[in-house]
């Protein structure tokens, strides 16, 4: 889809050099893409809720440790 948009130079410039982006199109892409996922991933931990582990640091060592 085409879409012409007014988007502020040095803000492009900037997500340009942190994503890594050659083109315009791919920064604006990759962008949305993120801004997506990082919103599903806020949602899912909302979802989940908060619960206590109580699980000591050896513990999680040993759990890792295993197949």
């Amino acid at each position: 889809m085409r879409t012409t948009l007014d988007i502020d130079k040095s803000l492009l410039e900037e997500a340009v050099e942190r994503l890594g982006t050659r083109t315009k199109r791919q920064t604006v892409e990759t962008a949305l893409r993120e801004a997506i996922a990082s919103r599903k991933r806020q949602e899912l931990r909302g979802l989940l809720g908060s619960f206590d582990l109580d699980l000591t640091r050896d513990d999680l060592e040993r759990m890792r440790a295993q197949p």
